[in-house]
């Protein structure tokens, strides 16, 4: 039993020291990215600087990497209110017979009353408006 005993108690030494070494570790490794962050911060701000002291431009370093600076999309300028024709809608040809006010071009598909009129037998030549 001593040996097992002597085991159980260095197995759970070693766990410790294993739970210890993991907090460590991870301890170690947000230092190191945060650090590597911090480095790549300031030679970006020291190469941005000297880049501006020099005069160079974003496309010149593009360019020479063999890369190209995309241009920002100009919005097109609308029209003034005024300045922009109405579309005139067509003239109508059909009128419902039942209601005057329901008028077709004869363009496009055709209008719920028109079809309805048709499946009931009617002809679409005596909807025709006659002027």
């Amino acid at each position: 039993m001593s040996d097992v005993d002597g085991l159980k108690s260095k197995l759970a030494k070693l766990n410790e020291q294993l739970a210890t070494l993991t907090t460590e570790k991870l301890q170690v490794e947000a230092e190191l990215k945060e650090a590597e962050r911090t480095l790549k911060q300031s030679a970006l701000s020291e190469m941005l600087e000297k880049m501006k002291a020099l005069g160079i431009d974003k496309s010149e370093i593009a360019e020479s990497l063999g890369l190209t600076v995309a241009e920002p999309k100009k919005r097109k300028a609308r029209a003034e209110k005024e300045a922009v024709e109405k579309k005139v809608k067509g003239v109508p040809k059909y009128r419902s017979s039942i209601d005057p006010n329901l008028t077709w071009t004869g363009k496009g598909r055709k209008p719920g009353w028109v079809q309805t009129y048709l499946d009931n037998g009617g002809d679409l030549e005596s909807l025709l408006i006659k002027e």
